[in-house]
């Protein structure tokens, strides 16, 4: 894989997480092939895969988040529910 191109897709790929679109619409937006973006977010997961991760403790925000953990991706938005994003952690940490 190349370094250039998985730092150039690594980069894309937070700036979708970051946006809050959905695929096809951050694809639009930055005229990228939407393909192409699948076939890279299906890629970056499989080298994620090959680390274990690792959860670190979090204050809780008043304004929205990402989590990633793994290729797994939480959105947390201002005014969550701490008890169910403590259930999802709890279900994450057994996977």
């Amino acid at each position: 894989m190349s370094s250039v191109l998985t730092s150039e897709w690594t980069a894309k790929m937070a700036d979708w997480h970051r946006s809050g679109l959905s695929i096809a619409d951050w694809c639009r937006k930055n005229s990228e092939n939407y393909h192409r973006f699948l076939y890279w977010r299906k890629r970056l997961q499989a080298s994620v895969h090959q680390e274990p991760g690792r959860f670190v403790e979090l204050s809780l925000a008043t304004s929205p988040i990402s989590l990633e953990c793994n290729g797994i991706f939480v959105h947390v938005s201002a005014g969550f529910d701490a008890e169910l994003l403590g259930d999802i952690l709890s279900l994450l940490r057994r996977g």
